[in-house]
């Protein structure tokens, strides 16, 4: 039976609480360009995930990572601003255990290299596969 109220379970005949739904892994966007971050907001949204914060440069990404507390972060490795993306990510992962996925639409090779060596959890090339993401984001999930 649901209470009117508040729409959530009652609880059972022996007073116990309904089980709590799982929550959606929390994912910070990193993104400098406003299109593909709403674009990738709403295919994350779309698979279930929970966008807690965009952030278009290193120093936005630190702030909201602090308030948030992400499990992981999608990163643009072309972030412009004094921090790229690989920086941005390298901080997020020490400072705040933030695991991240690369996003790119480069192709140069000494970018890519310093990005693989990064050790993100994921890459994806522009433009964006929706299956794609979605398995690096189930397959990085369950390390957080």
């Amino acid at each position: 039976m649901t209470n009117p109220i508040n729409r959530s379970p009652r609880a059972g005949a022996d007073g116990t609480a309904p089980a709590a739904a799982t929550a959606p892994v929390r994912v910070l966007v990193v993104e400098d360009e406003t299109i593909v971050a709403m674009y990738l907001t709403d295919m994350l949204e779309e698979l279930s995930y929970e966008v807690c914060g965009v952030a278009a440069n290193a120093a936005d990404a630190l702030k909201i990572a602090e308030r948030e507390r992400p499990a992981l972060a999608l990163v643009d490795i072309g972030l412009a601003g004094p921090q790229d993306g690989i920086e941005t990510a390298q901080a997020l992962r020490e400072r705040f255990a933030v695991g991240s996925i690369f996003m790119s639409g480069a192709s140069d090779p000494v970018l890519l290299e310093r990005a693989r060596a990064a050790g993100p959890h994921g890459f994806i090339q522009k433009p964006y596969d929706e299956r794609q993401l979605k398995t690096l984001l189930n397959n990085a999930a369950p390390q957080h």
